[in-house]
């Protein structure tokens, strides 16, 4: 209980949610978090706020995002095959 309670704070500050450009939007979760629809990238700020400067800070630059644009599936499958190691063990 604990150990998943604390990967849940993890997961929740050190990534940021980033929109696919060209999904169909019908399909996707509005209030929950839909790896089908959504990137997920390193958070800049993961240091709870100590040592963060927003006048130093660095922007994420959405041609950054290219690289990963032709993935398909990629994090449902990660997360469909941690699901069933989950459910086997």
């Amino acid at each position: 209980m604990l150990q998943s309670l604390f990967s849940v704070l993890l997961a929740a500050v050190m990534w940021v949610q980033v929109p696919q450009w060209q999904d169909d939007w019908s399909k996707c979760s509005v209030d929950a978090p839909d790896v089908d629809c959504h990137w997920y990238v390193v958070a800049p700020d993961n240091t709870f706020g100590e040592g963060f400067d927003w006048d130093t800070a660095p922007w994420f630059d959405a041609n950054g995002l290219m690289d990963i644009g032709n993935l398909k599936n990629t994090m449902s499958g990660i997360h469909q095959q941690a699901s069933t190691a989950i459910a086997h063990s």
